[in-house]
């Protein structure tokens, strides 16, 4: 029994590890739309819905993507009780490395603070995706 239940993580492992296969977007200036759009929908405070907007075109996969998604109910209301409610977003800069690397950086705006986010793209051989992305609240970082 316990060979099989070692089996069983090892096969998780694997499988969680396989290459997941993101179609990519033709030009940096599609996937910028994409993350606009999802940053105005974080903006207006729906988070999940910001996220959603671009679940399609990132390399995540759907399980690690899922429970991303199923803490959000959890984290939410800490950030707001704790800077407010959101209040828009703020597009602050483009950073390109090479021709097949670029990072987006945007700001959630609440009433009290901001979160920082950051995108990043990877244009491979099915075009640009969303490579990862990340937020918090380091907006001291920014200088």
């Amino acid at each position: 029994m316990r060979k099989l239940i070692i089996w069983f993580f090892a096969f998780v492992v694997v499988v969680a590890s396989l290459p997941v296969s993101a179609q990519g977007l033709s030009t940096l200036a599609e996937i910028r739309k994409v993350t606009d759009s999802a940053m105005e929908k974080v903006g207006r405070g729906d988070i999940e819905a910001g996220l959603k907007t671009f679940r399609h075109l990132t390399i995540i996969p759907a399980a690690e993507f899922d429970a991303m998604l199923g803490q959000l109910p959890m984290q939410v209301p800490g950030m707001s009780s704790r800077f407010g409610a959101s209040i828009g977003y703020e597009f602050i800069k483009e950073d390109k490395v090479g021709e097949s690397l670029a990072r987006f950086t945007y700001i959630n705006k609440f009433e009290r603070h901001a979160t920082r986010w950051y995108f990043y793209c990877y244009k491979g051989k099915s075009g640009w995706v969303v490579n990862t992305f990340r937020f918090d609240d380091k907006l001291h970082e920014l200088f």
